[in-house]
């Protein structure tokens, strides 16, 4: 194995555990009594702040490629495409943790979340007919997330982009030419 793939997935593997790990630490921390709702006024916000510092080990890991492996130079493209392999393995990581985490500690996820957007719109001032459109697009997205490879690619979709542009800005920090 050569020492980008392993360094590629030994720090993809720390930032993907780390999230897995902070679900269970939320889990246990903001879970909601039995029959009570979840409270997603803060979760976007705990979910990217998550991501964020779990994904700080995309820079840790194109630092250490470039000073152990590269004798401390590597230029951005280089540093981008390391950083795009940790943040694949981390992403991977992230929706198989989540395909496993949803159906069997947060199986009513979905339907909780409709109906806290529900309120939202109405918080908004929405109309009841807007409100109507809104529950039957919510319903219709619901069915297409049942179907695990629809699930598992929206879930994949939550964490690269955030992963491509810490990869991005990592590489331009970390570039060094001799």
């Amino acid at each position: 194995m050569n020492a980008q793939l392993k360094k590629a997935l030994q720090f993809g593997l720390i930032s993907g555990l780390v999230i897995i790990i902070s679900w269970w630490i939320t889990q246990l921390i903001f879970a909601p009594a039995e029959g009570e709702p979840y409270d997603f006024s803060q979760g976007e916000f705990l979910g990217y702040l998550t991501m964020i510092v779990a994904l700080s080990a995309v820079f840790l890991g194109i630092k250490n490629y470039r000073d152990t492996t590269l004798a401390g130079v590597i230029s951005f493209k280089k540093a981008f495409f390391m950083g795009l392999y940790i943040v694949l393995v981390a992403s991977g990581i992230y929706v198989v943790g989540w395909m496993i985490y949803y159906p069997n500690f947060m199986p009513d996820f979905m339907d909780q979340y409709s109906a806290y957007q529900m309120q939202e719109y109405t918080k908004e001032g929405m109309s009841a007919a807007e409100i109507a459109v809104k529950q039957q697009e919510m319903k219709e997205w619901m069915e297409l997330y049942e179907n695990p490879l629809v699930m598992a690619g929206f879930t994949f979709l939550e964490i690269f982009p955030v992963g491509l542009l810490i990869s991005a800005i990592s590489a331009v920090i970390l570039k060094k030419k001799k």
